[in-house]
C-alpha cells in the first residue's frame, strides 16, 4: 500500500512539474516571441473611406458662404462645478463668468465620453468615438507599455485616417487652421495634427501625466521631456510632487499656449481662422504658472483653474485689439467631467464614470454678432454637435458617405426654446458601449460603477450597480425609481439595446454599404 501511494505521489509530482514547465514555456514564448512579434508587425487599419474623404474635401473647396472666425477652447478635465459661474465658491473665474453672463451658459451640455481620447475624437469628427477606433479608453505614447498592450489586444492607438475633422473641412473652405495644446489622438507619423487639416500645431501629443511629454511645433520637438516615473511607476500629481529626470517645465504651458494662440490669430488679417485651443490643464499633475502659485483660495487646483481664466482674458483682449470680436464665435467647454481634485458641483460621479459628473461639462458660447440676447440654456447637447453646427455656420453640407452622430445646434444661439435633442446617450469609458440614456426628465443607467471593495490593501474591485432609473432633475442619481416607472425603464433599456446593435452591426457608420 505504501509503495502504491509513493508511486502515485511521484506521478503527481512529475505531472505537476511538466505542467509548470509547460506553462513557463508558454509564458516565455508569449513574452519573448509572440508579444514582440505582434507589436512589431502592428499597423493601423487601412482607411476604408480614404477616397470618399478626398472626394468630399475636393468637392467643398472654395470660399464659404459665410466666414466667421471660430474658436473652440477645450479644457482637460475641467469639472462642471470648477468655474465660479457654475457655482464654485473657492475658485474665482471672472473672465469666463463674464463671457457666460454676456453669452449663453449651458447647464446640460455633455462630452460624448467620460475620458479624453474618445471625447476629443467625437468633438472633431461629430461621430461616436467607436466609429473612429477611438472609443475604447485612451491612447498612449507609441512605445509605452499600455500602447503595446492595446496592440496585443487588437485595439488601435491612433484615430482612423479616413475620419474627417472640422479642421479639414474649414481648411478646404479657405480657413487658416491651428491647434494649440493637447492632441491625444495618436503620435504615429501620418496621424498627427498636421495630417488632419491643421496648418499649425504647438503643443503636446498626450496628457501631461504621460511619458514622454515632448513639446512640439508642428512635427518638430522643441523641448524634450526626460522625466522618469517615481516609486517604481507611480506618477506625479501636482507641483509639490518630486520628479526624477529633466522634465518639461509645465509651469510655462498655459502661458506659452496662450502666446502661441494669440500669435496665430495676429497673423490672420484677411483670412478667416479656426483655432482649436486644447489646454493641458486642469488635468493632473496640477501645475500653475509661477506668478499664480499660491493665490487661489481653492489651493493648487484653484491656482491652475484661475490661470486658465487669466489665459482666456489675454485671448479675449487680443481678439478685441485686433478687431476680430465682431466676427468670432467661441465655444468654451471640457473634454470630460472633473477628476479627483476637480469639482462636479452637485452631480454624482466624475471622470471615467457615466454618472452626470463624468460627462456633464461646462459650455459657454460667446459671440456678440451671433447671440442677440444672453441667457442660460437648459437644452441638452453634446460635443458631437460642434462638427455639424460649424459646417452649417459656414454653409457646408456634411459628408454623405458616413453617419454624423451630432446635430446642428445653432438654433440655441437665436431661440431660447430650441431643443435639438430629445435623448442623450452615455458611453462607457473602457469600451465605448452604450451604458445609459436620458430624456428631459429621467435617466436610465446599466452597469454603472458602485461600491469599491478592497481585496488586498489598496487593490480591489468595483461592484456594478443594478440597472437604475433616476429623476435627473430632482436628485443626483441617488434614488432608483425602476419599480415606480417600470414601463419607462423598459423603454430606455430597449433604446440602449437598439443603439448598441447599430454600433455592432455597422461600427464605422458607413451609409453607402
Amino acid at each position: 500500500m505504501k509503495k502504491i501511494l509513493r508511486n502515485t505521489w511521484n506521478i503527481l509530482i512529475k505531472t505537476l512539474g511538466y505542467a509548470l514547465m509547460f506553462i513557463l514555456l508558454l509564458g516565455l514564448g508569449f513574452w519573448f516571441i509572440y508579444r514582440p512579434l505582434k507589436v512589431a508587425t502592428y499597423s493601423p487599419p487601412e482607411g476604408e473611406h480614404i477616397q470618399q474623404k478626398q472626394e468630399y474635401l475636393q468637392h467643398i473647396q472654395g470660399k464659404p458662404e459665410s466666414s466667421p472666425n471660430i474658436i473652440i477652447v477645450n479644457f482637460d478635465d475641467l469639472g462642471y462645478g470648477d468655474l465660479s459661474i457654475y457655482g464654485n465658491q473657492l475658485i474665482h473665474t471672472p473672465v469666463m463668468d463674464s463671457l457666460a453672463e454676456n453669452g449663453i451658459k449651458m447647464t446640460q451640455f455633455y462630452s460624448c465620453s467620460p475620458v479624453c481620447t474618445p471625447s476629443r475624437a467625437g468633438l472633431l469628427t461629430g461621430r461616436l468615438p467607436k466609429r473612429s477606433y477611438s472609443g475604447d479608453h485612451v491612447f498612449f505614447p507609441e512605445e509605452h507599455a499600455v500602447a503595446n498592450l492595446r496592440k496585443l489586444r487588437g485595439q488601435t492607438n491612433e484615430i482612423a485616417r479616413d475620419e474627417i475633422m472640422i479642421s479639414e473641412v474649414l481648411k478646404a473652405k479657405g480657413y487658416a487652421t491651428a491647434i494649440v495644446g493637447k492632441w491625444h489622438l495618436g503620435d504615429r507619423k501620418g496621424y498627427l495634427p498636421n495630417d488632419f487639416g491643421f496648418d499649425y500645431y504647438y503643443g503636446v501629443h498626450y496628457s501631461n501625466d504621460m511619458i514622454p511629454l515632448h513639446l512640439y511645433r508642428n512635427e518638430e520637438i522643441i523641448e524634450r521631456d526626460e522625466k522618469e516615473l517615481i516609486n517604481g511607476g507611480i506618477g506625479y500629481y501636482d507641483e509639490d510632487t518630486p520628479i526624477k529626470g529633466k522634465a518639461l517645465d509645465q509651469s510655462i504651458l498655459t502661458d506659452n499656449y496662450t502666446s502661441e494662440a494669440i500669435n496665430f490669430i495676429r497673423k490672420q488679417q484677411d483670412t478667416p481662422f479656426f483655432l482649436y485651443f486644447a489646454h493641458s490643464f486642469p488635468h493632473e499633475p496640477h501645475i500653475s504658472s509661477k506668478e499664480q502659485r499660491g493665490k487661489s483660495k481653492g489651493g493648487i487646483y484653484g491656482d491652475v483653474v484661475e490661470d486658465l481664466d487669466r489665459s482666456m482674458g489675454n485671448l479675449m483682449d487680443a481678439l478685441v485689439e485686433m478687431g476680430h470680436m465682431d466676427n468670432t464665435l467661441l465655444f468654451i467647454t471640457s473634454d470630460n467631467g472633473g477628476d479627483i481634485q476637480g469639482s462636479v458641483g452637485e452631480l454624482r460621479g466624475r471622470k471615467q464614470m457615466t454618472y452626470e459628473g463624468g460627462q456633464r461639462v461646462p459650455m459657454i458660447m460667446y459671440g456678440p454678432a451671433f447671440i442677440p440676447e444672453a441667457y442660460v440654456s437648459d437644452a441638452m447637447a453634446t460635443n458631437l454637435d460642434l462638427f455639424p453646427s460649424i459646417l452649417a455656420l459656414v454653409g457646408t453640407e456634411p459628408p454623405e458617405d458616413r453617419s454624423i452622430d451630432g446635430q446642428n445646434i445653432l438654433g440655441i444661439l437665436q431661440d431660447k426654446g430650441y431643443r435639438p435633442h430629445e435623448y442623450i446617450y452615455y458611453y462607457a469609458a473602457a469600451n465605448g458601449k452604450v451604458q445609459g440614456v436620458r430624456d428631459s426628465t429621467f435617466k436610465y443607467l446599466e452597469g454603472a460603477p458602485g461600491r469599491a471593495v478592497s481585496l488586498v490593501g489598496s487593490i480591489g474591485v468595483v461592484q456594478e450597480m443594478p440597472p437604475q432609473l433616476t429623476h435627473i432633475q430632482l436628485d443626483n442619481e441617488s434614488h432608483n425609481l425602476i419599480k415606480n416607472f417600470p414601463d419607462k425603464a423598459t423603454f430606455f433599456k430597449n433604446m440602449i439595446m437598439e443603439r448598441q446593435a447599430d454600433l455592432e452591426t455597422n461600427p464605422r457608420g458607413w451609409l453607402d454599404q
